[in-house]
Order: structure tokens, then sequence, then C-alpha cells
């Protein structure tokens, strides 16, 4: 099936899923999660350890044992018999949690060309990609294809494993809390890469985390899981509002939420859908004014 414009790049419909369903260690992780994802969308799903999440995420690629009806790709169900996961999984490319988990190769220019080769591209098209997704990850590929992954900070690591995704020219890129483990300025550089990767190649992107901090500037969109069920799904200033119940929920929220929220214990009704200090300093300034 052909995307029409309509139907969702991805969805999922009462998806449940159970791990060592049917033994005495049976654990159920998510529970007729419903929502989703269309073409182009920025979408955080957040929610606090053992919520569900990395189980959305790897229902993405069919990377479990799933059952018909529940997750689809540009509107066919990627269970059903004879479906191409091949093809599934060069079109939504996922950036671990832990980078390492995905780099295969010992060097950097073999790992990035890794996917292109097993996909069959030629020789001089796969160092063409792997030379545009280094240099626009900022590791020029002069000097970084031939260094060894080992050698590498951990922020240059998740910088070749996201290299290594693009350069299949997936048209989802679905990133499993990409700033963990980053120091402010790592954080900085990678989360100013991703917006304008996003915007630069129209990527439909899924940022998962139990932090809003940064989803909260990369995302447009929130679905929050609790205990493997959707509970909020909206605008992200929309879901910003409810920072009580997100606090509740054990998610990390943004500083300007935290500080919106003191500052709701001297002005009763300040807003918490505030996404950067200039837009705290500016409430701020509008209540002292009228003081």
């Amino acid at each position: 099936m052909q995307p029409d414009g309509k139907t969702p790049i991805l969805e999922l419909k009462d998806f449940s899923y159970t791990y060592l369903e049917g033994t005495p260690r049976a654990s159920e992780a998510v529970r007729d999660v419903s929502f989703r994802v269309d073409r182009g969308e920025r979408v955080g799903i957040v929610g606090a350890t053992q919520s569900g999440k990395s189980t959305v995420v790897d229902s993405f690629a069919h990377l479990l044992r799933l059952k018909s009806g529940q997750v689809f790709y540009e509107g066919e169900d990627v269970a059903a018999p004879g479906y191409d996961r091949g093809r599934l999984r060069r079109e939504v490319g996922i950036v671990f949690q832990q980078p390492d988990s995905q780099l295969i190769e010992d060097v950097v220019g073999a790992d990035v060309a890794f996917g292109p080769t097993a996909a069959g591209l030629s020789a001089s098209e796969t160092r063409e990609r792997v030379e545009e997704s280094l240099n626009t990850l900022g590791l020029p590929y002069a000097e970084y294809r031939l260094r060894y992954v080992h050698a590498l900070s951990g922020g240059q690591r998740r910088r070749v494993a996201i290299a290594g995704v693009l350069a299949m020219h997936t048209p989802v890129l679905v990133l499993d809390e990409p700033m963990a483990g980053l120091d402010p300025r790592g954080r900085r550089e990678l989360l100013d890469l991703l917006i304008r990767l996003q915007r630069d190649r129209e990527l439909t992107l899924i940022v998962c985390s139990a932090s809003l901090t940064d989803a909260s500037l990369l995302c447009d969109r929130f679905v929050v899981l609790d205990r493997g069920t959707v509970v909020m799904d909206g605008p992200v200033r929309e879901v910003l509002r409810e920072a009580d119940s997100l606090a509740e929920l054990d998610i990390t929220l943004p500083e300007t939420v935290v500080g919106a929220r003191e500052m709701q214990k001297l002005f009763p009704g300040f807003p918490t859908e505030l996404l950067t200090e200039e837009e705290l300093e500016s409430e701020l300034l509008k209540r002292l004014e009228t003081a």
C-alpha cells in the first residue's frame, strides 16, 4: 500500500504485549496501547522506567513476536503473513539507548557502511552515503572514517550509531533516550543537530525518554505511558499544563516547568507550559508588573 497522505506512517491499535507469555514468569509490558504517528510528526513517547516505552519502540520495527492487527506501517499490518520485515527495518531506523549495542564494525566508516552494503547498494553509492551521514553528524568523513570506534567518546559513538541509520535514508528515525550519558555540551550539540536533521530531511521523528527536558524542545506532541497504558496524548504545551500529574508519574520535568511550579506558590495560576527560559522570564515579569 502506498502512503496517501492520510494514512499514518505508524499506528498501534490496542497493542498489548506480555513477555514470557504462558510461563510462570509472564510479565505484561503494555496493555491496549493505541496511537498514530503521521508522516513528518515529531512525537515523544515518555514515561518512567517500566512504563512500556521500550516495548512500544521495539514493536515499530517488529523486534518482538507480534500478533496480527496491532502494529501498522503505512497502513499495512507488520505481523501479517508474508510481510517484508526487512523493508520495515530499512525504513524505521532505531538508535538504541546504548549505542555500543548496534555498532558492529571496529572502524567508523565500515560501521556506517554496514547497512547500505547489506541492502545491496553499490560501493560508490555506499561511500557517498557514508560521507554524507558522517559530515551531517559533525564527524568529518576524511577525519573520522578510519578511526576506531572504541577510541571515540560516548557522544561520538552515539553520532556514529545515528549516522549508520541515516545512511539507510530511513523516513522514520526512532531515538531511545538519545541524550543519556552526554555532558551538557554534547546534549546541546546533539539537540541542535536533531532539530536540523528533522527539518532538512523531513523525517518522522520519535523520541523515547523518561525526561521531558530535551524532548520538549525536539517534539511537537507527547504520548505519555504509565504502567503499560497511555495516560496522556496531546501537543507538548497541552501536556505540560498537567505538570503535577507528570511529576507524580516520576517523569523528569524541564527546568522551566520546575521553575514555573515554584512560581505557582507565589502566583496562583502561573502557567507551566513553558519551553524556554525566555518564556519563564516573560511570564514572571508580567506577574511582577501587575503585583
